[in-house]
């Protein structure tokens, strides 16, 4: 015969409840001992970030090459501003080949890798990254001859790479893809270069965010690939990733001469391509 289980009243209804109340509250414990423990926290960079990208090549550390400046707590975690100044001038003898932009723990830490040549003047670089957490950011030089070099900061930020846009907003800025403005600032700290500053209409959808209508995850697209060259010399390519922040922004030098034409060409990871061309005067 089947046992009859004796009928619930208000004094088992509570047992009840308060039994399974204490056994959620130990398996939660559990698990925050057993995550935290005694462990510490993983150093991303020598550990994957490093081998990953430059094996066991020497990187010198501090400020003699290049120096990164960023906030130490972000304003707003999906436009973070983020500069590199480089110490040494663009020369056809010395000079730095190759920018790589890390952090530490985004989802895709590479945020992206600048192919730079002696026609820029000087390699500063500014641009806003979206930082999805506390974390280290990096960038590492690589200069004609062959070296490395790094300079870190730490940065608070959350949340930049999951923000979800307004569903109006996106839908403007995808009618907007591929437009470009190019500004050249007469502020320059001489060696006969300008400043100037590209920036490119696109959402970066990284992916990680979420349609407000439908609760489901917005399929990323964004920005790979930015061109710029000077009156038919290529000066700079950008390689990026969904760390860059939405309507992509570059700032950075090149030697205007007489005057002439910038050409960028941008493509993104839907396979669209757009070049836009904008005209210089001299310096």
């Amino acid at each position: 015969m089947l046992a009859v289980d004796p009928p619930l009243t208000r004094d088992t209804a509570m047992q009840a409840l308060k039994s399974a109340t204490l056994l959620l509250a130990v398996l939660a414990w559990c698990g925050v001992a057993g995550a935290t423990g005694d462990q510490s926290e993983v150093d991303l960079w020598a550990t994957l970030l490093k081998p990953r990208y430059f094996q066991d090549r020497p990187i010198d550390v501090g400020t003699g090459v290049v120096e990164l400046r960023v906030p130490v707590r972000a304003e707003d975690s999906g436009v973070v501003p983020v500069s590199i100044n480089a110490k040494i001038l663009q020369t056809p003898e010395h000079y730095i080949r190759t920018l790589y932009v890390f952090i530490d723990k985004n989802p895709k830490p590479l945020a992206g890798v600048f192919h730079l040549t002696p026609a820029l003047g000087r390699a500063d670089l500014a641009m806003r990254l979206r930082i999805n957490e506390f974390t280290f950011v990096r960038v590492v030089a690589e200069t004609s001859d062959g070296t490395l070099h790094m300079h870190e900061g730490f940065t608070r930020a959350s949340g930049g790479c999951s923000e979800p846009p307004p569903f109006l907003k996106l839908k403007e800025a995808r009618a907007r893809i591929g437009e470009m403005r190019f500004h050249a600032h007469d502020e320059s700290p001489g060696d006969d270069v300008a400043l100037g500053q590209l920036i490119i209409s696109h959402p970066n959808i990284t992916g990680l965010q979420l349609d407000q209508r439908t609760r489901a995850f917005i399929p990323a697209e964004y920005v790979t690939k930015i061109e710029i060259s000077f009156n038919g010399e290529h000066i700079m390519t950008a390689e990026t990733d969904i760390s860059i922040s939405e309507d992509p922004s570059f700032r950075f030098f090149f030697r205007p001469r007489a005057g002439g034409t910038i050409e960028a060409r941008m493509t993104d990871s839907k396979g669209r391509s757009f070049t836009r061309s904008f005209p210089v005067d001299g310096a």
